[in-house]
Protein backbone atom coordinates (compact mmCIF):
# COMPACT_ATOMS: atom_id res chain seq x y z
CA UNK A 1 0.00 0.00 0.00
CA UNK A 2 3.24 2.20 0.90
CA UNK A 3 4.59 1.60 -2.33
CA UNK A 4 1.26 2.54 -4.51
CA UNK A 5 0.98 5.86 -2.83
CA UNK A 6 4.33 7.05 -2.80
CA UNK A 7 3.83 5.46 -7.04
CA UNK A 8 0.51 7.97 -6.97
CA UNK A 9 2.60 10.87 -5.38
CA UNK A 10 4.83 11.31 -7.26
CA UNK A 11 3.01 11.86 -10.22
CA UNK A 12 0.57 14.24 -8.83
CA UNK A 13 1.05 17.07 -6.22
CA UNK A 14 -1.56 17.33 -3.40
CA UNK A 15 -1.05 20.24 -1.29
CA UNK A 16 -2.38 22.12 1.77
CA UNK A 17 -2.58 25.64 0.50
CA UNK A 18 -3.65 27.96 3.04
CA UNK A 19 -6.90 26.23 4.67
CA UNK A 20 -7.54 24.83 1.08
CA UNK A 21 -7.31 21.16 0.14
CA UNK A 22 -6.60 20.87 -3.40
CA UNK A 23 -5.08 18.79 -6.32
CA UNK A 24 -2.37 20.29 -8.36
CA UNK A 25 -3.09 20.25 -11.47
CA UNK A 26 -6.58 19.42 -11.80
CA UNK A 27 -7.02 15.76 -12.49
CA UNK A 28 -7.95 14.76 -16.41
CA UNK A 29 -10.60 11.85 -17.21
CA UNK A 30 -8.92 9.43 -19.19
CA UNK A 31 -10.73 8.06 -21.89
CA UNK A 32 -11.80 4.51 -20.35
CA UNK A 33 -12.79 4.32 -16.56
CA UNK A 34 -13.85 0.92 -14.52
CA UNK A 35 -17.64 0.44 -13.30
CA UNK A 36 -20.91 1.61 -14.41
CA UNK A 37 -20.73 4.56 -16.03
CA UNK A 38 -23.82 6.96 -16.15
CA UNK A 39 -23.66 10.48 -17.61
CA UNK A 40 -21.41 12.18 -19.57
CA UNK A 41 -20.42 15.25 -17.97
CA UNK A 42 -16.45 17.04 -18.04
CA UNK A 43 -16.07 16.55 -14.49
CA UNK A 44 -15.54 12.56 -13.56
CA UNK A 45 -17.00 11.39 -10.12
CA UNK A 46 -16.52 7.82 -8.92
CA UNK A 47 -18.80 6.18 -6.60
CA UNK A 48 -17.70 3.30 -3.78
CA UNK A 49 -20.66 1.38 -2.94
CA UNK A 50 -20.07 -2.62 -1.84
CA UNK A 51 -22.25 -4.02 -4.40
CA UNK A 52 -21.17 -7.16 -4.29
CA UNK A 53 -21.04 -7.37 -0.29
CA UNK A 54 -23.15 -9.98 1.68
CA UNK A 55 -26.19 -9.54 3.45
CA UNK A 56 -27.96 -6.10 3.96
CA UNK A 57 -24.80 -4.16 2.56
CA UNK A 58 -26.06 -5.00 -1.04
CA UNK A 59 -29.71 -3.19 -0.16
CA UNK A 60 -27.63 -0.15 0.84
CA UNK A 61 -24.96 -0.18 -2.09
CA UNK A 62 -28.31 -0.53 -4.51
CA UNK A 63 -30.49 2.29 -2.64
CA UNK A 64 -27.28 4.83 -2.87
CA UNK A 65 -26.74 3.73 -6.72
CA UNK A 66 -30.57 4.79 -7.19
CA UNK A 67 -30.31 8.00 -5.56
CA UNK A 68 -27.22 8.57 -7.41
CA UNK A 69 -28.45 7.72 -10.86
CA UNK A 70 -31.58 10.11 -9.64
CA UNK A 71 -29.96 12.99 -9.11
CA UNK A 72 -27.63 13.09 -11.88
CA UNK A 73 -30.53 12.54 -14.12
CA UNK A 74 -32.00 15.46 -12.59
CA UNK A 75 -28.81 17.71 -11.66
CA UNK A 76 -25.93 16.58 -13.16
CA UNK A 77 -26.50 16.01 -16.73
CA UNK A 78 -23.54 18.07 -18.97
CA UNK A 79 -21.78 18.35 -15.87
CA UNK A 80 -20.63 15.47 -14.39
CA UNK A 81 -19.81 11.64 -15.13
CA UNK A 82 -20.71 9.01 -12.67
CA UNK A 83 -18.47 6.10 -12.51
CA UNK A 84 -20.05 3.29 -10.18
CA UNK A 85 -17.15 1.12 -8.48
CA UNK A 86 -17.67 -2.62 -6.28
CA UNK A 87 -15.76 -2.63 -3.23
CA UNK A 88 -17.29 -5.92 -2.49
CA UNK A 89 -17.72 -4.19 1.21
CA UNK A 90 -13.88 -4.86 1.95
CA UNK A 91 -11.01 -2.16 2.95
CA UNK A 92 -8.76 -3.80 -0.42
CA UNK A 93 -11.57 -3.68 -2.12
CA UNK A 94 -12.37 0.49 -1.63
CA UNK A 95 -9.05 0.65 -1.63
CA UNK A 96 -8.33 -1.19 -5.32
CA UNK A 97 -11.51 1.28 -6.64
CA UNK A 98 -10.22 4.43 -5.14
CA UNK A 99 -6.72 3.50 -6.26
CA UNK A 100 -8.66 3.16 -9.96
CA UNK A 101 -10.66 5.89 -9.21
CA UNK A 102 -7.37 8.43 -9.21
CA UNK A 103 -5.80 7.13 -11.95
CA UNK A 104 -8.72 7.44 -14.40
CA UNK A 105 -8.78 10.91 -13.17
CA UNK A 106 -11.83 11.25 -10.95
CA UNK A 107 -12.38 14.78 -9.37
CA UNK A 108 -13.73 13.72 -6.04
CA UNK A 109 -15.00 10.02 -4.91
CA UNK A 110 -18.60 9.74 -3.06
CA UNK A 111 -18.51 6.60 -0.26
CA UNK A 112 -17.50 4.25 0.38
CA UNK A 113 -19.61 3.45 3.24
CA UNK A 114 -17.93 1.22 5.95
CA UNK A 115 -15.73 3.02 8.30
CA UNK A 116 -12.58 0.34 7.76
CA UNK A 117 -13.50 0.77 3.46
CA UNK A 118 -13.30 4.55 4.06
CA UNK A 119 -10.39 4.25 5.91
CA UNK A 120 -8.32 2.55 3.51
CA UNK A 121 -9.46 4.27 0.55
CA UNK A 122 -8.71 7.68 1.64
CA UNK A 123 -4.85 6.17 2.31
CA UNK A 124 -4.88 6.43 -1.82
CA UNK A 125 -7.56 9.63 -2.10
CA UNK A 126 -5.82 12.26 0.12
CA UNK A 127 -2.48 11.85 -0.81
CA UNK A 128 -3.80 12.26 -4.34
CA UNK A 129 -5.09 15.48 -3.46
CA UNK A 130 -8.75 14.20 -4.25
CA UNK A 131 -11.56 14.85 -2.03
CA UNK A 132 -13.60 12.11 -0.31
CA UNK A 133 -17.35 12.38 0.79
CA UNK A 134 -18.38 9.24 2.08
CA UNK A 135 -21.16 7.74 4.03
CA UNK A 136 -19.82 6.58 6.96
CA UNK A 137 -21.14 7.60 10.39
CA UNK A 138 -17.43 7.12 12.42
CA UNK A 139 -15.92 9.85 12.82
CA UNK A 140 -12.55 8.52 13.27
CA UNK A 141 -11.87 8.46 9.74
CA UNK A 142 -13.02 11.91 9.11
CA UNK A 143 -10.80 14.89 8.29
CA UNK A 144 -9.90 17.79 6.13
CA UNK A 145 -10.42 16.14 2.84
CA UNK A 146 -12.71 12.98 3.67
CA UNK A 147 -15.43 14.47 4.71
CA UNK A 148 -19.04 12.34 6.62
CA UNK A 149 -22.04 13.25 4.97
CA UNK A 150 -24.32 10.84 6.67
CA UNK A 151 -26.17 11.46 10.22
CA UNK A 152 -23.25 11.28 13.01
CA UNK A 153 -24.36 10.58 16.57
CA UNK A 154 -22.90 14.06 17.89
CA UNK A 155 -25.23 16.29 16.14
CA UNK A 156 -28.18 13.76 16.14
CA UNK A 157 -27.40 13.38 20.40
CA UNK A 158 -26.89 17.02 20.70
CA UNK A 159 -30.00 18.49 19.31
CA UNK A 160 -32.51 16.40 21.39
CA UNK A 161 -30.46 16.25 24.72
CA UNK A 162 -31.11 20.12 24.21
CA UNK A 163 -34.15 20.22 22.93
CA UNK A 164 -35.32 17.89 25.87
CA UNK A 165 -33.53 19.93 28.47
CA UNK A 166 -35.52 23.23 26.89
CA UNK A 167 -38.83 20.91 27.76
CA UNK A 168 -37.87 21.12 31.57
CA UNK A 169 -35.87 17.75 31.85
CA UNK A 170 -33.22 17.96 35.35
CA UNK A 171 -32.22 14.22 34.76
CA UNK A 172 -32.05 11.65 32.39
CA UNK A 173 -31.51 8.39 32.63
CA UNK A 174 -29.60 6.70 29.36
CA UNK A 175 -29.17 3.44 27.74
CA UNK A 176 -26.58 3.29 26.05
CA UNK A 177 -24.74 0.16 23.94
CA UNK A 178 -21.52 -0.95 24.82
CA UNK A 179 -19.98 -0.04 21.53
CA UNK A 180 -17.96 3.32 20.01
CA UNK A 181 -21.28 4.77 19.09
CA UNK A 182 -22.34 4.45 22.95
CA UNK A 183 -19.01 5.70 24.25
CA UNK A 184 -19.59 9.00 21.66
CA UNK A 185 -23.32 9.45 22.62
CA UNK A 186 -22.53 9.29 26.41
CA UNK A 187 -20.14 11.97 25.74
CA UNK A 188 -21.94 14.47 23.85
CA UNK A 189 -24.77 13.56 26.41
CA UNK A 190 -22.45 14.34 29.38
CA UNK A 191 -21.37 17.38 27.74
CA UNK A 192 -25.00 19.54 26.90
CA UNK A 193 -26.49 18.06 30.28
CA UNK A 194 -23.21 19.14 32.34
CA UNK A 195 -23.32 22.82 30.79
CA UNK A 196 -27.25 22.92 31.85
CA UNK A 197 -26.60 21.33 35.36
CA UNK A 198 -28.51 18.39 34.21
CA UNK A 199 -28.23 14.95 35.88
CA UNK A 200 -26.76 12.23 34.20
CA UNK A 201 -27.06 8.35 34.91
CA UNK A 202 -26.12 6.03 32.36
CA UNK A 203 -26.12 1.91 31.43
CA UNK A 204 -24.67 0.16 28.98
CA UNK A 205 -25.79 -2.90 27.32
CA UNK A 206 -24.29 -5.41 25.30
CA UNK A 207 -26.89 -6.29 22.50
CA UNK A 208 -28.39 -8.94 23.94
CA UNK A 209 -31.42 -9.88 25.73
CA UNK A 210 -29.68 -11.41 28.95
CA UNK A 211 -27.38 -8.49 28.61
CA UNK A 212 -30.39 -5.68 28.47
CA UNK A 213 -32.09 -7.39 30.86
CA UNK A 214 -29.65 -6.97 33.46
CA UNK A 215 -29.32 -3.53 32.57
CA UNK A 216 -33.14 -2.79 33.13
CA UNK A 217 -32.78 -4.79 36.38
CA UNK A 218 -29.33 -2.71 37.33
CA UNK A 219 -31.33 0.45 36.95
CA UNK A 220 -34.57 0.16 38.49
CA UNK A 221 -33.90 2.41 41.14
CA UNK A 222 -32.68 5.26 38.73
CA UNK A 223 -36.31 5.52 37.22
CA UNK A 224 -38.40 6.91 40.18
CA UNK A 225 -35.63 10.03 39.92
CA UNK A 226 -35.72 11.06 36.44
CA UNK A 227 -37.40 12.96 34.46
CA UNK A 228 -36.31 11.42 31.23
CA UNK A 229 -35.19 8.00 29.38
CA UNK A 230 -33.22 8.16 26.82
CA UNK A 231 -32.51 5.01 24.52
CA UNK A 232 -30.80 6.11 20.83
CA UNK A 233 -30.67 2.40 20.03
CA UNK A 234 -33.57 1.79 17.68
CA UNK A 235 -35.11 -1.92 16.28
CA UNK A 236 -36.46 -3.69 19.15
CA UNK A 237 -34.48 -2.32 21.75
CA UNK A 238 -36.31 0.36 23.00
CA UNK A 239 -39.62 -1.60 23.39
CA UNK A 240 -37.20 -4.15 24.94
CA UNK A 241 -36.62 -2.26 27.47
CA UNK A 242 -39.54 -0.56 28.08
CA UNK A 243 -41.54 -4.34 28.37
CA UNK A 244 -38.70 -5.13 30.95
CA UNK A 245 -39.42 -2.08 33.16
CA UNK A 246 -42.52 -3.41 32.69
CA UNK A 247 -42.28 -7.36 33.64
CA UNK A 248 -40.14 -6.32 36.69
CA UNK A 249 -43.12 -3.92 38.02
CA UNK A 250 -41.40 -0.97 37.06
CA UNK A 251 -43.69 2.23 35.94
CA UNK A 252 -42.49 4.37 33.01
CA UNK A 253 -45.71 6.60 32.55
CA UNK A 254 -44.81 10.46 33.14
CA UNK A 255 -41.28 9.82 31.96
CA UNK A 256 -40.10 11.47 29.14
CA UNK A 257 -38.76 8.84 26.82
CA UNK A 258 -36.28 10.03 24.28
CA UNK A 259 -34.78 8.33 21.13
CA UNK A 260 -32.78 8.96 18.41
CA UNK A 261 -33.05 9.71 14.25
CA UNK A 262 -33.12 5.77 14.18
CA UNK A 263 -36.32 5.73 15.03
CA UNK A 264 -37.68 6.94 12.24
CA UNK A 265 -37.78 3.51 10.63
CA UNK A 266 -39.17 2.35 14.14
CA UNK A 267 -42.56 0.89 15.05
CA UNK A 268 -44.21 3.74 16.21
CA UNK A 269 -47.44 2.70 16.98
CA UNK A 270 -46.25 0.53 20.06
CA UNK A 271 -48.56 2.07 23.11
CA UNK A 272 -45.22 2.21 24.98
CA UNK A 273 -43.82 4.89 22.68
CA UNK A 274 -46.69 7.24 22.79
CA UNK A 275 -45.03 10.46 23.41
CA UNK A 276 -41.70 9.80 22.76
CA UNK A 277 -39.83 12.73 21.49
CA UNK A 278 -36.87 11.93 18.55
CA UNK A 279 -34.65 13.93 16.02
CA UNK A 280 -34.90 13.58 12.51
CA UNK A 281 -34.22 14.44 8.98
CA UNK A 282 -36.66 17.39 8.10
CA UNK A 283 -39.48 14.74 6.49
CA UNK A 284 -41.42 17.59 4.74
CA UNK A 285 -38.49 18.72 2.48
CA UNK A 286 -38.26 14.60 1.41
CA UNK A 287 -41.95 14.55 0.08
CA UNK A 288 -41.07 15.55 -3.43
CA UNK A 289 -37.65 12.87 -4.39
CA UNK A 290 -40.21 10.17 -2.40
CA UNK A 291 -42.68 10.41 -4.90
CA UNK A 292 -40.46 10.58 -7.89
CA UNK A 293 -37.89 7.83 -6.71
CA UNK A 294 -40.76 5.61 -6.16
CA UNK A 295 -42.34 6.50 -9.84
CA UNK A 296 -38.79 5.35 -10.98
CA UNK A 297 -37.64 2.40 -8.92
CA UNK A 298 -40.96 0.87 -8.00
CA UNK A 299 -39.73 1.46 -4.27
CA UNK A 300 -40.19 4.11 -1.13
CA UNK A 301 -36.34 5.23 -1.21
CA UNK A 302 -34.71 5.27 2.48
CA UNK A 303 -32.11 7.01 4.22
CA UNK A 304 -29.24 5.77 1.74
CA UNK A 305 -31.73 6.56 -1.37
CA UNK A 306 -31.87 10.40 -0.27
CA UNK A 307 -28.15 10.75 1.21
CA UNK A 308 -26.91 8.89 -2.43
CA UNK A 309 -29.20 11.65 -4.15
CA UNK A 310 -27.47 14.66 -1.69
CA UNK A 311 -24.45 13.76 -2.55
CA UNK A 312 -24.28 13.86 -6.45
CA UNK A 313 -26.54 17.03 -6.20
CA UNK A 314 -23.59 18.59 -4.13
CA UNK A 315 -20.69 17.83 -6.38
CA UNK A 316 -22.41 18.28 -9.50
CA UNK A 317 -23.78 21.99 -8.18
CA UNK A 318 -20.13 22.34 -7.00
CA UNK A 319 -18.75 21.28 -10.75
CA UNK A 320 -20.99 23.85 -12.35
CA UNK A 321 -19.29 26.37 -14.12
CA UNK A 322 -15.79 26.29 -12.56
CA UNK A 323 -12.72 24.52 -12.97
CA UNK A 324 -11.96 20.83 -11.23
CA UNK A 325 -9.63 22.17 -9.61
CA UNK A 326 -11.55 24.74 -8.10
CA UNK A 327 -14.85 22.83 -7.62
CA UNK A 328 -13.84 20.67 -5.06
CA UNK A 329 -11.23 23.34 -2.63
CA UNK A 330 -11.80 22.32 0.95
CA UNK A 331 -13.32 26.64 1.23
CA UNK A 332 -16.26 25.57 -1.41
CA UNK A 333 -16.79 22.61 0.94
CA UNK A 334 -16.78 24.06 4.27
CA UNK A 335 -19.05 26.63 3.66
CA UNK A 336 -20.23 28.14 6.54
CA UNK A 337 -23.68 28.49 4.75
CA UNK A 338 -23.82 24.63 4.04
CA UNK A 339 -25.98 23.07 1.61
CA UNK A 340 -29.51 21.96 1.12
CA UNK A 341 -30.47 18.97 0.18
CA UNK A 342 -33.44 16.49 0.75
CA UNK A 343 -32.67 15.49 4.02
CA UNK A 344 -32.27 19.10 5.21
CA UNK A 345 -29.46 21.71 5.51
CA UNK A 346 -25.85 20.59 6.40
CA UNK A 347 -22.75 21.98 6.16
CA UNK A 348 -18.52 20.21 6.72
CA UNK A 349 -16.77 21.05 9.52
CA UNK A 350 -13.29 21.40 9.10
CA UNK A 351 -12.24 18.41 10.76
CA UNK A 352 -14.33 16.13 8.04
CA UNK A 353 -17.39 15.84 10.47
CA UNK A 354 -20.90 17.22 9.74
CA UNK A 355 -23.40 19.71 11.14
CA UNK A 356 -27.19 18.70 9.96
CA UNK A 357 -30.03 21.25 10.85
CA UNK A 358 -32.63 18.25 12.25
CA UNK A 359 -35.94 18.31 13.64
CA UNK A 360 -37.69 17.11 16.52
CA UNK A 361 -40.32 14.72 16.20
CA UNK A 362 -43.24 13.68 19.11
CA UNK A 363 -45.17 10.33 18.79
CA UNK A 364 -48.51 10.83 18.96
CA UNK A 365 -51.14 8.21 17.95
CA UNK A 366 -48.73 6.08 16.06
CA UNK A 367 -47.34 9.19 14.10
CA UNK A 368 -44.61 11.56 14.37
CA UNK A 369 -45.74 15.08 14.76
CA UNK A 370 -42.99 18.30 14.11
CA UNK A 371 -42.81 20.09 17.55
CA UNK A 372 -39.28 21.56 16.94
CA UNK A 373 -39.12 22.45 12.70
CA UNK A 374 -35.31 21.61 10.88
CA UNK A 375 -33.76 25.13 10.59
CA UNK A 376 -33.49 26.02 7.16
CA UNK A 377 -30.56 28.38 7.86
CA UNK A 378 -26.92 27.92 9.58
CA UNK A 379 -26.07 30.47 12.06
CA UNK A 380 -22.60 32.19 10.57
CA UNK A 381 -20.57 31.04 13.77
CA UNK A 382 -21.40 27.32 13.32
CA UNK A 383 -23.62 27.11 16.59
Amino acid sequence: MLALVLALGSCETSTLQGNNFQTNPPPIPTANASGEIVGAGPVRIALLVPRGAAGNAASVAEELRLGAIMALNEFGQGRIQLVIKDTQGQAAGAQSAASEAVQEGSAAVLGPVFAANVSAASAITAPAGRVMIAFSTDTSVARRGVYLIGFLPQADTGRIIDFAISRGMRSILAFLPSNAEGTLREAILRQSAGAAGVRVTVFKYDRNPAAIEKAVGDATSSVEVSDAIYIPEGGEIPNAILQGFRRIGVKTFGKQLIGSGTWESIDQSQVLLEGALYPGRDLANLAGFEQRYQEQNGAKPGVWAALGYDAVTLVANLAQGVGQGEAFRSDALESARGFAGVNGIFRFRTDGTSERGLAVYQIRNGKNDVVSPAPTTFSRSGS
